[in-house]
């Protein structure tokens, strides 16, 4: 491709998405710098913003949140520049994802805001819904499972009536999880296979990922052990295939939670010990608070107590410090059984 190429930076985008559907991750990053280069020599701001921020998404859903923050930021300088009010309400809304993964949810809550009323103003409908899900997210976080329910099903329901099918299996995720949660697992598992059917007829295999160690999630918590292996490997084994290693660390979680279940504490120890590497360098409070409470559950099957004091108090910190007032309540229930 040359500088005269014309439309030659947009095509460099659509294959660098194309790509990151196909979980080719590396090719993708790659063809979006090239874009990016060129879109900066031609001064295309506003595609630059676009391209900018897809890629920090990318870097984002491979646990790389510094790089996410800073692509995310650099797009809100362009949308800036180029007057975008599109897309700096799509810039917001990606930082808004970045303050809550670091667990600062004051700050998320206020970005998120701003997010939805220039979306408004835009007549971004897409974005609304997005953004009215990730919303959800903070109060399902917060253990306002009611609002939370209810912000995802108006989501999916705007979605549903646009035929977005992309959003779609957004927002079912998001409901099946908290189905999970909620222990009505046949809902969940429900929820998770259409998402996944939609996920495979589009040939989106980071979702279709995400939705498989999800779904891994449900068959422990009902018990079928066989049917959560099977799938925690098969995610397991694609997440490493494409060094992402936020997936990679919650298929870890969900591998040690098998083990545990099955008696092999020390393997699960092991596990567990892995997943927390895995999970250091990539700043999500959550993440690293619930291993920790998966670490304390197998020290205390061990017999353990000190180990899992020590985690557990970790862990409620953690949960404490995002809103997670649900599950710090249970940490702390937890660690009330404990022998002194």
């Amino acid at each position: 491709m040359t500088q005269t190429d014309p439309g030659g930076s947009r095509r460099l985008v659509e294959q660098a998405r194309e790509a990151e559907r196909r979980g080719d991750t590396a090719r993708s990053l790659g063809l979006y710098d090239d874009a990016i280069e060129v879109l900066e020599r031609e001064q295309d701001l506003a595609v630059l913003a676009d391209a900018l921020r897809w890629k920090g998404t990318l870097h984002r859903e491979q646990g790389e949140t510094e790089a996410a923050y800073q692509c995310y930021h650099q797009s809100l300088v362009e949308a800036e520049k180029c007057g975008s009010i599109s897309a700096k309400a799509h810039g917001l809304n990606c930082l808004a994802i970045i303050a809550q993964r670091r667990g600062n949810l004051a700050e998320s809550e206020k970005l998120y805001a701003l997010a939805a009323d220039l979306a408004g103003r835009a007549g971004d409908v897409r974005l609304l819904g997005m953004i009215e899900q990730n919303r959800g997210v903070l109060l399902n976080m917060r253990g306002n499972f009611v609002a939370a329910e209810a912000r995802y099903s108006s989501s999916l329901g705007e979605f549903e009536r646009a035929r977005d099918d992309e959003a779609i299996s957004w927002v079912l995720n998001n409901l099946g999880m908290l189905y999970t949660k909620l222990g009505h697992y046949q809902r969940a598992i429900e929820t998770f296979e259409r998402a996944l059917r939609i996920a495979k007829t589009r040939h989106d295999s980071l979702v279709e990922n995400v939705l498989t160690l999800n779904l891994a999630l449900v068959w422990v918590a009902s018990g079928k052990l066989d049917e959560a292996e099977k799938a925690c490997t098969s995610s397991l084994q694609s997440a490493q295939a494409r060094g992402d290693h936020l997936t990679i660390a919650e298929a870890l979680k969900c591998r040690a939670r098998i083990e545990r279940e099955r008696g092999a504490y020390d393997a699960s120890i092991a596990t567990l010990r892995i997943g927390i590497f895995e999970a250091e360098g990539l700043e999500d409070r959550l993440l690293q608070a619930e291993l920790l409470r998966e670490f304390g559950q197998t020290s205390r099957a061990l017999g353990n107590a000190a180990d899992a004091r020590l985690a557990w108090r970790e862990a409620a910190e953690s949960f404490e410090g995002v809103g997670a007032q649900h599950e710090a309540a249970e940490i702390n229930a937890l660690l009330a059984s404990l022998p002194a």
